[in-house]
């Protein structure tokens, strides 16, 4: 029964008062419960129970206090006499006879000896390694409260009369498993063997081991030679046995020492220069071409990809014939270096181009007539990782090879009104924890997805770009998380409708003008500022330096400290600590930084060498050169971790070849407080900058003072 609490007060049974847990017996007078139903009517709290009330026999009612809710409810009405005296006098327990001269005593657990069996139990139990996956459903509002309807199925339309649902490849991700715990067990060799029978005839046959009697196995045992050499052997065998259980036999000593195969060649030389590792080019789609730009897939090992761009003398070549060659964008693979694994067709020849960080699947690329192109690889993902089904390796000497390739077009094409008036030389994914406005103010991403592209060109603008429908664009990014997550739809003409939406009317969401010279560097803070009329408008650059004597291709933050930048252009590198330069004269076409050491850079040359500088050596000059690593202007370099003892540097020339150099372990394994000490080193050198930027200062007027002292002296 539940009895509210005006109810408790007017019998007093009170709750945790009147009665407990203690004491949870009260009486009632069947009088004043009849009384309190004909007073308060259906209001009672006894009114369910009228009629039974009235045909209780006896003058009192037990009502018992349930603290444990053992019927769901914290009091119960008992109904009948019997329960009642059952209750209130329960019966007394029986005992059980005891022996004479029998003294019941408490046994004594016994010490516990360990012989090892707690680490077996620990080592076979099953403990969680990793974080728990958490999933969350939810469901339109407009579905809520909505009345389902359900149906007859016939049970022949599914499988045994139940629909399974089946485990598939996400073509998303690819895992690659490192280790797995598996029992073996030895049995005896297996042979297999055929016969020219009739297929009706005998299918398999089975065969047992051939085994030696007893009264054979007996003779050989008698044989002295058999004697003698298990005399022989049994010290030699127990002495192994019990050098295993003090060290590990099959332990390494040589890979210990660093001096294996994989640290360097055969005799023990460690290598300390890059080594060629893998090579790929394709007459077909390569010829007459120079590679603008290169990229790794971010997921899947061992597969890059390669834009393409007509080299300058072939465009502006005055020939009789014109011929016309296919832009695309060449995917290579260590698994089949020999032709490519997927080509991505383009409108145009693209300068650039960068995989999504949200997911990789959706490229961003920029052509040369400064339009930005989409595309949607989803579904050749299983093509990539070369596991689908039915897919055989095509022969060098296949005249149709090129059909065997598949061919993505693009999604979309931004529009040919709004595009860069030059070609776009960068282009790159906004971060997924910030977007930008329409008016260009910087504000928090809350979905955490990649949804927003900046481009720049030599038209000296920065574009950024949308990948949402215009008119949503004020709406959450919940409908581009809901495009990533489906499958990708196609069309009759085999292109994904992924970026339907923005083909061909694709429109930059902002854009700043900057006037800019050729080789100029700019640093600036985005921060917005009003001008006079009170519109917002871009600030002005902090810093701006005109070192390099050509066009910029490279600015790169170093992944170690956040304010070192290198720059390449023109016949110069330099190294930049937030307007502090420090610039060795070279002739630079591209550089990059170590992903693993923070004194380490590379520097690709016009002459087609590589250099490899290490501040923790020289500061002057480049630790190694590796000379002539191609015969042609080497156009991009990119590093890549495949795993803590696999380190590669990429390497693209001018004639449309990829070369993929090997690192060795002293360029990508970080010495004692490598970190700290560069650190220190630009702190020196920014103290040593500063102090000549002072003096220089200085000099200019003292030399000001001097000239100024010798006018009037003249006149």
């Amino acid at each position: 029964m539940v009895l509210t609490s005006a109810t408790q007060e007017l019998f007093g049974c009170l709750a945790d008062e009147d009665v407990t847990g203690e004491s949870p017996y009260k009486l009632l007078k069947k009088d004043d419960i009849i009384q309190d139903i004909k007073t308060r009517a259906a209001v009672s709290d006894f009114s369910p129970v009228k009629q039974i009330v009235l045909d209780y026999p006896e003058d009192e009612l037990l009502l018992v206090y349930d603290r444990d809710f053992t019927y769901e409810q914290c009091f119960y009405l008992v109904l009948t006499p019997e329960a009642k005296d059952r209750i209130l006098n329960p019966p007394e327990p029986e005992t059980s006879q005891v022996l004479e001269n029998v003294v019941n005593k408490t046994p004594e657990p016994k010490e516990w000896i360990s012989l090892g069996s707690e680490l077996e139990i620990d080592e076979e139990s099953i403990k969680e390694t990793r974080e728990k996956l958490w999933y969350k459903f939810s469901r339109v509002r407009r579905k809520f409260g909505v009345p389902v309807c359900f149906s007859d199925r016939n049970t022949a339309d599914a499988k045994d009369g139940y629909l399974e649902c089946a485990s598939y490849q996400d073509s998303r991700f690819s895992i690659k498993q490192m280790q797995r715990d598996c029992g073996m067990q030895a049995v005896p060799r297996l042979q297999s063997s055929s016969a020219q029978t009739q297929w009706y005839r005998n299918i398999f046959t089975q065969y047992v081991p051939r085994e030696l009697s007893d009264e054979e196995k007996e003779n050989i045992l008698q044989f002295e030679s058999l004697n003698n050499f298990c005399n022989s052997v049994t010290p030699r065998v127990l002495q192994a046995l019990q050098q295993e259980e003090i060290m590990n036999g099959f332990f390494d000593d040589w890979k210990a020492l660093g001096a294996a195969a994989e640290d360097g060649d055969w005799s023990g030389k460690v290598s300390e220069g890059l080594m060629l590792y893998q090579a790929f080019t394709d007459q077909k789609y390569t010829k007459d071409k120079k590679i603008s730009s290169i990229n790794w897939h971010p997921t899947i090992y061992g597969v890059l990809a390669v834009a393409l761009t007509e080299q300058k003398e072939e465009r502006t070549k005055d020939s009789t014939t014109f011929v016309v060659t296919p832009s695309v964008i060449l995917f290579y693979s260590f698994s089949d270096p020999s032709i490519p694994q997927l080509l991505l067709e383009c409108p145009d020849d693209i300068f650039a181009f960068e995989f999504c960080p949200s997911d990789p699947n959706i490229i961003v690329g920029g052509c040369i007539n400064g339009q930005v192109v989409l595309w949607d690889i989803s579904a050749h993902v299983t093509h990539l990782l070369g596991t689908q089904p039915g897919s055989k390796k095509v022969s060098d000497l296949d005249d149709n090879q090129e059909n065997k390739t598949p061919v993505v077009r693009y999604c979309a094409v931004s529009a040919l009104e709004s595009r860069h008036k030059a070609p776009i030389t960068d282009v790159q994914w906004l971060p997924p924890t910030f977007e930008v406005t329409r008016s260009g103010l910087p504000v928090e991403n809350k979905y955490n997805i990649s949804v927003q592209v900046v481009t720049c060109s030599p038209d000296c603008t920065i574009m950024f770009w949308d990948l949402r429908m215009q008119r949503l664009l004020s709406h959450s990014a919940t409908d581009r998380k809901q495009s990533v997550d489906q499958k990708t739809q196609m069309t009759p003409y085999s292109v994904p409708d992924t970026f339907k939406h923005l083909d061909r009317t694709w429109k930059p969401l902002f854009r700043v003008l900057q006037g800019l010279r050729d080789g100029e560097i700019v640093h600036t803070d985005w921060k917005l500022e009003k001008d006079d009329s009170g519109r917002l408008q871009s600030a002005k650059p902090l810093h701006c330096f005109n070192i390099h004597h050509w066009l910029v291709n490279t600015v790169q933050r170093s992944p170690f400290y956040k304010d070192i930048i290198l720059t390449t252009g023109g016949w110069n590198f330099a190294i930049w600590k937030e307007g502090v330069m420090v610039t060795p004269p070279q002739v630079c076409t591209s550089g990059c930084w170590s992903l693993s050491r923070p004194a380490v850079f590379f520097i690709g040359k016009d002459d087609g060498s590589i250099e490899v500088w290490n501040l923790m050596e020289k500061t002057s000059e480049p630790a190694q050169v590796h000379a002539h690593i191609t015969n042609a202007k080497i156009t991009c370099i990119k590093p890549w971790t495949a795993s803590s003892k696999q380190h590669f540097l990429t390497v693209t020339d001018d004639i449309g070849m990829v070369r993929v150099l090997e690192i060795p372990k002293v360029l990508y394994v970080p010495t004692r407080n490598e970190s700290l000490s560069v650190k220190k080193y630009f702190e020196l050198e920014e103290e040593r900058l500063n102090d000549f930027l002072k003096r220089e200062e200085l000099w200019a007027q003292q030399k000001r003072e001097a000239e100024e002292l010798k006018r009037k002296t003249v006149s």
